[in-house]
């Protein structure tokens, strides 16, 4: 495997490696796309479980779909939350 012995973050002093190979910049990137990705990963299960309700599905209409109707609805739908996170991240 690639990359060698596992980096004990706390343990820096006795890696021999420099105190400025783990900064602030990386830390800071680290929580933006880990916040980033959650965000995103609750949009898209908010949206599929809305999609599974009677009280979405219902009032729409989507209840008479057919599945290949339904399929399309849904990736609309999921595309327009897709590109939605861009501007929300950006923000």
């Amino acid at each position: 495997m690639a990359g060698g012995a596992a980096l004990n973050i706390f343990k820096l002093s006795a890696s021999g490696l420099p105190k400025e190979v783990l900064n602030w910049r990386l830390w800071f990137a680290v929580l933006t796309f880990g916040l980033l990705g959650a965000a995103r990963g609750v949009d898209e299960g908010l949206i599929t479980g809305v999609f599974n309700t009677d009280a979405f599905k219902v009032p729409l209409g989507l209840d008479k779909l057919g599945e290949a109707e339904l399929a399309s609805v849904k990736g609309n739908v999921s595309s327009m939350v897709q590109l939605g996170s861009i501007p929300g991240a950006l923000l």
